[in-house]
């Protein structure tokens, strides 16, 4: 164990050491011959950050910020949102098989991680538990921007841990050009038989844009090396059925969505609305037989804007979200536990006209959730959630080379559960005042270089889950155990960040420092109830340390043509203050290797290796997990013989068919994750 602590802490010094010194060292690495390259995750001024409420871009953003689109987003496209963002630097997916899986920055994940569709909440129940959905389908989305540690100054106190933001063209702001644009798409593959398809297309009419998308997609059983469940699960748990080999039982999925929206644009602003419903079908491989999940979201969404007023209110942006989502739990053709929440998330964002080197913006928020939770293994009673919010964020420039910002945010927020009894009252409230501030500051103090350091202190409510559940949870296999007495989760987050913009070589080198107190978690505590395994929630103080890094070298960087190298090692290293132990669910260290070329005549390809190594920092009752190396291909080929914008590609995933199990997942000991895969297709834009 002393060897393996020793390589590993090597490795992560090296790894520091190296995007380090590659940052440190570029600017007498560049060539002059290189020119702007127009990727997202390395441009860094050229990329605005739409989630900032200042319109900032990725090298002048206070917190660390990642942005997903174009050819990046087609590449790493996956079923659920979690898997899609799984490679990006200190994100992990908590992988409840295909169907189910959402975002996990820097160890945290949960409630904590707040998920917005265009800057409003996705309003499913993802949150309550991880085999539950994300109602976002990544294929449709345009972009996809992800803000790593505490964000929860615009978003809520439910983003203390980051920010997953989607964005789409459902609600036109701008004009479109040309009669008729969209896009259309086919895929299949391999590991699970799917089967998928999309389309979008926006229609301009006036001074009105129509939108319409839809997708489709089937899939069955993902293959699997070797058995399903570990051996040492085989040991402690005898089953009924033959041990699963080869082929993950019960990981089918089955998803669609439609969208109808349109906008209405005048000179200066627009206002617009969008419908959509989402539904999927999937199975749920917690290692009992036959469990599976239908799911359905009914959204109306209306934005308005206005820009550019002249007066001191620069622009003013107005979102709402309704939406009525529900789910059951299937044993078999059996209803078990249903799920429904109907829901309510709007803001108002105002910016003001810089005065004194001073601009800033300034909003409030009101979101409203019941949701209720029905059948004999419902977990959780009724409840009914809600919060006030006003948010203020001012930055000034201090000179020409260092910004400030300096903002904070005030809730008021109440739970209200029926059926709870703490007493002889089967009607419960908590209220629940939170206030949340930070500073930051970025100081280009170089040319192409900047330093960014954010410090903020947030407070989070618990969650009705949290205060009230008692009861057995069968997707999740858990009997979960809530604490009426939890109070304010408080913490106190700290990042730096590195960050080169142009030359040969670009990216970033981050660490941060997350000190909770009062940190809410999902422990197991060893017990058994029901025949399930007892988790109850409980207040730890906790600390979460860490680093991320994405560092490329561009060989060849001109119009049409690039070839290029990127390292990406990430780590996080969370403990549990009070007693020393670790935390539940924490992943691993990581280092990804890729390297890229592409030539608009002939082809782009990107090879790439990640080693996740062994995670033996393990909380009571939680099992370690081996470490593995996944080697991936993607190449695309533009064909304008066929049709204009029509493009071929091809993605081989896990190619040395590696037994790989994600440490983040709940289902880790009876669901690896899948088999060597190959994956064709098309799209056509027009």
């Amino acid at each position: 164990m002393q060897e393996k602590r020793i390589l590993r802490t090597w490795l992560m010094s090296w790894s520091l050491a190296l995007t380090g010194s590659v940052l440190a060292g570029a600017a007498y690495a560049d060539d002059p011959t290189i020119v702007g390259h127009s990727d997202a995750e390395y441009h860094l001024d050229k990329v605005v950050v739409e989630s900032s409420a200042l319109q900032e871009t990725l090298f002048n953003s206070t917190q660390s910020v990642s942005v997903l689109s174009g050819i990046d987003l087609d590449e790493k496209a996956r079923n659920s949102l979690g898997d899609t963002l799984a490679a990006e630097p200190g994100i992990s997916s908590s992988s409840f098989g295909p169907g189910a899986g959402r975002p996990v920055i820097r160890g945290i994940g949960g409630d904590r991680i707040r998920i917005l569709e265009n800057g409003v909440g996705t309003q499913d129940v993802s949150s309550v538990s991880p085999d539950h959905p994300v109602t976002v389908e990544s294929a449709l989305v345009d972009r996809i921007e992800v803000v790593r540690g505490p964000a929860s100054l615009l978003y809520g106190t439910s983003a203390v841990g980051g920010v997953v933001n989607v964005f789409d063209n459902r609600i036109a702001e701008r004009t479109v050009d040309g009669p008729i644009s969209g896009t259309a798409e086919v895929r299949g593959e391999s590991v699970d038989r799917t089967r998928a398809g999309l389309f979008s297309v926006d229609v301009p009419a006036g001074p009105f844009v129509f939108h319409v998308d839809g997708f489709k997609r089937r899939s069955d059983d993902i293959d699997i090396p070797g058995f399903a469940r570990t051996e040492q699960r085989q040991q402690e748990q005898e089953t009924e059925y033959s041990e699963p080999r080869g082929t993950l039982p019960f990981s089918a999925t089955d998803n669609s969505n439609i969208t109808l929206g349109t906008s209405y644009i005048f000179d200066k602003g627009f206002i617009g609305a969008a419908v959509s419903d989402y539904q999927t079908n999937y199975g749920v491989p917690n290692g009992e037989p036959d469990i599976s999940v239908d799911a359905k979201r009914r959204r109306v969404d209306v934005r308005a804007g206005v820009r550019e007023t002249g007066g001191f209110i620069e622009s003013a942006t107005t979102r709402m979200g309704i939406v009525d989502y529900d789910h059951t739990e299937f044993e078999g053709a059996e209803a078990g536990t249903e799920f429904k929440q109907n829901s309510f998330d709007g803001r108002i964002d105002l910016t003001h006209k810089e005065v004194s080197s001073i601009r800033g913006a300034w909003g409030l928020q009101l979101q409203d959730a019941s949701f209720e939770a029905i059948g004999e293994e419902a977990f959780q009673p009724p409840t009914d959630t809600t919060t006030y919010s006003v948010f203020g964020l001012e930055e000034v420039s201090v000179s020409d080379h260092l910004t400030w910002q300096l903002g904070g945010r005030y809730d008021w927020n109440t739970i209200d559960s029926s059926g709870f009894d703490p007493g002889d009252d089967d009607n419960y409230s908590v209220s629940v005042d939170t206030f949340s501030q930070s500073t930051g500051a970025v100081w280009d103090f170089a040319s192409d270089y900047a330093l960014a350091l954010s410090v903020a202190h947030t407070e989070r409510a618990p969650t009705g889950q949290e205060l009230f559940a008692d009861g057995p949870h069968v997707a999740t296999g858990a009997f979960e155990i809530g604490d009426a007495d939890l109070g304010i989760e408080r913490s106190v987050g700290t990042d730096l960040t590195l960050r080169k913009k142009d030359g040969a070589v670009r990216g970033f080198i981050g660490a941060f420092y997350n000190r909770f107190w009062d940190y809410i978690s999902l422990n197991p505590t060893g017990d058994v109830e029901d025949d399930l395994p007892v988790y109850a929630f409980q207040a730890v103080d906790a600390d979460f340390i860490g680093f991320e890094s994405q560092v490329a070298l561009f060989a060849v960087d001109r119009p049409g043509e690039e070839i290029s190298f990127d390292l990406q090692p990430d780590y996080v290293w969370a403990r549990d203050r009070d007693n020393d132990e670790s935390l539940p669910r924490i992943p691993p260290l990581r280092i990804k290797l890729g390297g890229t070329y592409y030539n608009k005549d002939i082809v782009r390809a990107r090879l790439e290796v990640q080693h996740v190594f062994a995670q033996h920092e393990t909380a009571d009752f939680e099992t370690s997990t081996d470490a593995y190396t996944m080697l991936n291909l993607y190449l695309s080929k533009e064909i304008p013989d066929i049709a204009d914008n029509f493009e071929v590609f091809v993605r081989g995933t896990n190619l040395l068919s590696e037994k790989a199990r994600n440490h983040v997942s709940f289902i880790k000991d009876v669901a690896p994750l899948p088999g060597a895969s190959a994956m064709a297709g098309f799209r056509v834009r027009f």
